[in-house]
């Protein structure tokens, strides 16, 4: 109510969601922004399993050892900022006139952001782009008519650098913070540092 970030542990919290799921008021559950420590406890310790996982998966952050844990628990991973920093303002990766995703566009008749939405898809991961223009809303459910080779998913895999477009700088000191701290940009720590002293 006073909008502070509750420290619950995250077990309590599932327990209530498997309640609700065995009462059929959902279909199934599942988490977010979880990282393998956290997954593996979750797993250990509930009565239903996650069904899903929502992490940011792009080519600049593939999450491989994260989502090759999920493949082998049979946790369906979803994706959001599937573009990552290709289409977005920072400069981190490649951008969208990078040769390679030019290439891969033009061979497939495709734009550079069905390309990158191809690319999770061909990783059996869902991804879930956002979109308020009809136009590009139809443009990214146009991607089934296409797959990439292994070699092109590797391709695109190589421009990883753990780079991460939403880190959520608030809860840098909660207990269950899930990301390595050496992930925050400078602002992240100055938007840290300067809320902290409101407190």
């Amino acid at each position: 109510k006073d909008g502070s970030i509750s420290d619950t542990d995250y077990l309590t919290t599932w327990q209530g969601m498997e309640d609700v799921q065995m009462i059929n008021l959902t279909r199934s559950i599942g988490v977010s922004n979880f990282n393998i420590t956290q997954m593996q406890r979750l797993w250990d310790n509930s009565r239903i399993k996650p069904a899903v996982l929502q992490i940011e998966v792009n080519p600049t952050i593939t999450q491989n050892e994260l989502v090759d844990w999920c493949r082998r628990h049979g946790v369906v991973v979803m994706a959001y900022s599937p573009f990552g920093a290709v289409l977005g303002r920072k400069k981190n990766g490649p951008r969208a006139d990078h040769p390679l995703l030019q290439g891969l566009a033009q061979k497939y008749g495709k734009t550079v952001p069905q390309i990158l939405l191809r690319y999770l898809l061909d990783r059996d991961i869902v991804a879930i782009p956002r979109s308020t223009n009809k136009q590009r809303i139809r443009q990214n459910i146009d991607i089934l008519d296409f797959s990439l080779t292994p070699e092109e998913v590797q391709e695109l895999s190589n421009f990883n650098v753990n780079y991460r477009l939403r880190t959520p700088a608030k809860w840098y000191d909660h207990p269950y913070f899930p990301f390595e701290k050496k992930n925050l940009t400078t602002a992240e720590i100055e938007y840290i540092i300067e809320h902290s002293k409101e407190d």
